[in-house]
């Protein structure tokens, strides 16, 4: 297998070139298109293939007064957002009602969205991880009025904070008609090689999915070039458990890869200074304005990393620095090909299940637990694992204050036919 980063307009060229300098035929491709979905998100309004403006609907027991409904404290979010209304309703941590939701107030709030004229819809109610019933009545509503209406649901994306599970909502349904393009060009130049190999596309959590998946779910791609880099500087260090300085010409930006995968975690904030409920790897960025500092850092510093390597060219200056040929120091390595893409290359299917469940002792705890489990195991086989491969990373369970609710965590992962041999 190998990875493509997809920058390029003509994808298929530069795979094509890459499929043929390759040693055996090519069994399977693993697209990292991070690049085009961030630069959707960033790019000046009114250009083309800039994310599309969505409508963002929440539900909850007690409507602000405020006009537009409460708004939200990211700027990029805001500007993704063409309208944006509010429906009484919502559910406590224990999936008790709050408020009901009157169809009254349903009709009303769905016509004002059709009116918005927006063609995604991004829904997020309170306590929706622990009942997504007003979330679906909305959807529902909405798709038997418009059934080509987009639309994205904050339960699908799990976490317990409203904020972060609408943010990640928001740019899940501004994406969606970009990644549908970027995915469905990348499928057509892999299906071009010979031997019809496989189509992978890479996810923030390190592992990989299937372009059906992406396709409805895009938000999951934004932090995969940074998980893949960590995962092939690691495995071109031959380690599989290190802290790792990747840099670029003004910034190192250091994780950790454990047992071969990227340390990760929830509720971060991500690069765009967006704090959501998705899972991407937990990074210290280290602003560098000349080579020096790295030096600097590297000689007051009694371990920065244990792999350093430059993650694009206008890096390796930096990383050089940051390397100390000291004895005992990071191993700098030199790799002839894009970290991201060696990374990319080697990931394997993967999930990520995170839920809310109330719990009346440790054996109903233990048994949500190993239905969170099997559910997690079913999604990472859905997603195309090979048959035995899959295993939990890490399964935690975490009291919600003093309430008998408990937020589940559960991260799956695959293995190679190698691996699964051994």
């Amino acid at each position: 297998p190998f990875a493509a980063r997809a920058l390029a307009a003509d994808r298929a060229a530069p795979l094509r070139a890459l499929a043929a300098a390759a040693p055996r035929p090519v069994a399977s491709v693993t697209w990292d298109i991070s690049g085009p979905l961030q630069a959707a998100l960033t790019a000046p309004e009114g250009t083309p293939g800039r994310a599309r403006r969505v409508a963002a609907v929440r539900v909850v027991p007690r409507p602000p007064a405020a006009p537009p409904g409460g708004g939200h404290p990211s700027p990029l979010v805001t500007s993704l957002v063409s309208w944006r209304g509010v429906v009484r309703g919502g559910h406590d941590l224990f999936g008790t009602e709050l408020a009901a939701l009157e169809p009254e107030a349903v009709r009303r709030g769905v016509r004002d969205v059709l009116d918005s004229g927006a063609r995604a819809v991004a829904v997020t109610a309170t306590g929706a991880p622990a009942s997504v019933d007003h979330e679906s009545a909305l959807a529902a509503e909405l798709l038997a009025r418009r059934p080509d209406l987009k639309l994205c649901l904050s339960h699908e994306s799990g976490g317990l904070g409203l904020l972060e599970r609408e943010a990640a909502t928001v740019l899940n349904a501004a994406l969606l008609e970009v990644a549908d393009r970027v995915i469905t060009s990348c499928e057509q130049a892999t299906e071009a090689l010979p031997g019809s190999p496989a189509c992978w596309f890479a996810t923030g959590d390190g592992g990989r999915v299937t372009g059906r998946r992406l396709r409805w779910t895009p938000v999951v791609g934004l932090a995969a070039r940074t998980a893949a880099a960590l995962i092939g500087a690691a495995r071109t260090a031959r380690v599989s458990d290190a802290v790792v300085a990747l840099t670029d010409a003004d910034e190192i930006t250091i994780g950790q890869v454990r047992d071969g995968l990227p340390h990760v975690e929830t509720d971060l904030t991500d690069g765009n200074g967006i704090r959501t409920c998705l899972p991407q790897p937990v990074l210290t960025r280290i602003p560098v304005h000349t080579p020096s500092a790295a030096t600097l850092l590297a000689t007051r510093s009694r371990h920065t990393s244990d792999v350093v390597a430059a993650l694009s060219p206008a890096g390796v200056a930096v990383a050089e620095a940051l390397a100390h040929p000291d004895h005992g120091g990071p191993q700098h390595i030199h790799p002839r090909a894009d970290l991201t893409a060696v990374g990319a290359a080697l990931t394997e299917p993967s999930a990520w299940v995170d839920i809310l469940v109330p719990t009346d002792g440790p054996k109903c705890l233990e048994q949500h637990q190993r239905d969170a489990e099997q559910r997690a195991l079913g999604l990472v086989a859905a997603h195309g694992a090979e048959p035995g491969s899959a295993y939990v990373v890490r399964s935690t369970a975490t009291a919600a204050g003093y309430l008998r609710v408990y937020r589940l965590q559960v991260r799956a992962a695959s293995r190679t036919c190698a691996e699964v041999g051994r």
